[in-house]
């Protein structure tokens, strides 16, 4: 059962935040969550008196402050509903806490057991599924049992133990150490042996006849030649965006490596390239590894590694496959906040403005989940809806759209969504392309969907759930969308339509759980930008360290997910499929 907590609401002023958050966490907050205008803590009972620090901290003892009993949440059990099993040709990725009830659907099913954790890599994200398709056509064809497999940044070790239980012989690194015990640990929970070391492409002990890359599009780049070196036959790389997929084709058929297949999906590609067997590929290992990089140049094969790093690190905020440059030499980067442009705050106070959306719309779906009756409810999800998407002949704005448009034309209707990809697109560059991506994974699923038929993407999430009359069926339905604006969207629709109030109010908080996941995601992007002190000085830059989501309950979120992971909520945190894309 659920921690008895209460929840007290403090208004306060940006540049006071932090006192005031200082003083909360001094009188046993568990877990603190900063807004634009307020702050929230949890405590257990009983609840602390804030009054007695009147003269002090005023905002303790002012009669804004707004005291509740926050209702049982099992935030480890709303975060596991929001994981389902995935499907990627004959390989079926399942939860463990779904392992006993999964019956495969044929004798050829392949099922493995993972969780979202620490490291990239449940399938959920479109990089990693279209992996694990490939390598299931490699095997259709007899290209996969008996070969030798090397995994390049393994994360989870999801591609190197699903080749390995098709009868291929594996080996699996990564920079990350953590991701590298977490290889070994699904790899036995699967009943498999995969030798998965730390450390990059030189890592592995001899070419392999297959080699797979799931990393992000610069990481390829700078990589292209040392994996093409240790591949004997096939290689897939993925983790790229299509914006990049031109360059980063061409860097490996550069290196000699020839496209046969390139498969996209929600702005991802997967492509497979033949590598011709080298004439003497033990001595040309030897050779890469003595280099360190394609250029002969060790601090090449240092900055190589450290993308790889920098890509696993960023993964665990959430599912933003960026790499960041080195900086330079200079002063010390924690002496004050980081240097943007114009538009790159501005694109950021759009962010901040859609996480106040995300807010104003969780807190309808919590009076919606109060409400004492069906109507009361029903208003109150309504009120959500408005706010969630930006219908023909509303007024105001909402998070996202409702409206066809092309990117070019104007809507009659405003949506966060539609300006911050605009903005993203207008300021590019990292902090550009992370926003994209976050948006595509996990917002929005299928991005291009969203642009060109948002009407069309809108019906069908409201129609997922339409005459559903059980939660356990409206599940079900929930999840096989792609995307927590469209989980979310079908959720606040069931919420408006049901004539049972428990499943009403059900749904309402279900819907509050993906709109969880979007701030997270959301949030990542604005902790991976600003510096300490620039956050400090921001009203909307915070966090929310609740009850559950502080490491200790909710410590396994990612997000995305591929989370992210998060996360679809769902494609884990930590490493990436080597530390990054996908």
């Amino acid at each position: 059962m659920a921690e008895e907590l209460h929840r007290v609401e403090v208004p306060v002023r940006g540049d006071r935040r932090e006192l005031v958050a200082a003083q909360l966490w001094a009188r046993g907050a568990l877990g603190v969550w900063e807004q634009p205008g307020t702050t929230v803590a949890w405590f257990t009972d009983p609840p602390p008196p804030l009054s007695d620090d009147a003269t002090f901290v005023p905002e303790l003892a002012a009669a804004e402050v707004v005291w509740r009993r926050e209702a049982d949440h099992d935030w480890q059990a709303a975060w596991k509903a929001t994981i389902a099993p995935i499907r990627a040709g004959r390989t079926v990725v399942v939860p463990s806490w779904l392992a006993d009830g999964h019956e495969p659907t044929g004798d050829d099913e392949l099922t493995l057991v993972l969780d979202p954790g620490q490291a990239f890599g449940t399938g959920h994200h479109a990089t990693t599924a279209l992996c694990l398709e490939l390598l299931d056509e490699l095997d259709l064809a007899g290209e996969l049992a008996g070969r030798t497999v090397a995994d390049i940044g393994c994360g989870s070790g999801i591609l190197a133990i699903a080749a390995t239980a098709r009868g291929a012989r594996a080996q699996a690194v990564d920079v990350d150490p953590d991701a590298v015990v977490v290889t070994r640990d699904n790899a036995r929970r699967n009943g498999v042996e995969v030798a998965a070391t730390t450390g990059s492409v030189a890592a592995i002990d001899a070419p392999a006849e297959v080699v797979m890359a799931n990393l992000i599009s610069d990481v390829v780049v700078a990589l292209a030649a040392e994996l093409v070196a240790a591949c004997r036959r096939v290689l897939i790389v993925s983790g790229i965006t299509t914006e990049r997929a031109d360059d980063v084709l061409a860097s490996l058929a550069a290196a000699g490596a020839e496209v046969e297949e390139v498969r996209e999906r929600d702005g991802w590609i997967a492509a497979r390239l033949a590598v011709p067997v080298a004439e003497d590929p033990r001595g040309q290992h030897r050779g890469l590894r003595a280099s360190g990089s394609r250029h002969g140049n060790p601090a090449g094969g240092l900055l190589t590694a450290l993308l790889l790093l920098v890509t696993a690190l960023l993964g665990g905020a959430c599912t933003t496959p960026e790499v960041q440059e080195a900086p330079e030499a200079g002063p010390d980067p924690t002496d004050g906040a980081a240097e943007l442009d114009p538009d790159s705050r501005a694109l950021l106070a759009e962010v901040e403005e859609a996480r106040e959306l995300v807010a104003d719309i969780a807190a309808e779906l919590q009076t919606a989940a109060d409400a004492g009756d069906l109507t009361a409810v029903q208003e109150a999800a309504a009120a959500a809806d408005g706010l969630l998407v930006a219908d023909p002949g509303d007024d105001g704005p909402a998070l996202f759209p409702g409206q066809a448009a092309e990117r070019t034309e104007g809507r009659d209707t405003e949506d966060a969504f539609t300006v911050l990809l605009t903005l993203a697109r207008d300021v590019g560059g990292a902090l550009g392309r992370s926003l994209v991506e976050v948006l595509r994974d996990p917002i929005a699923g299928d991005l291009g969907a969203w642009e060109l038929d948002a009407p069309g993407v809108v019906a069908n999430a409201r129609e997922a759930t339409e005459g559903v009359t059980d939660q356990e069926r409206a599940t079900e339905q929930v999840l096989a969308l792609d995307g927590e604006a469209k989980r979310a969207i079908a959720w606040v629709a069931l919420a408006r339509s049901t004539g049972d109030v428990d499943l009403a109010r059900a749904a309402a908080t279900r819907a509050t759980d993906h709109l969880e996941v979007i701030d997270i995601a959301l949030g990542g992007i604005i902790e991976g930008t600003l510096a300490p002190s620039e956050r400090d000085a921001s009203d909307g830059a915070g966090e929310e360290l609740g009850p559950g989501l502080d490491g200790s309950d909710g410590s396994d979120v990612g997000d995305g997910g591929d989370g992210s992971d998060g996360s679809d909520g769902g494609d884990g945190g930590g490493g990436g499929d080597g530390g990054g894309g996908g």
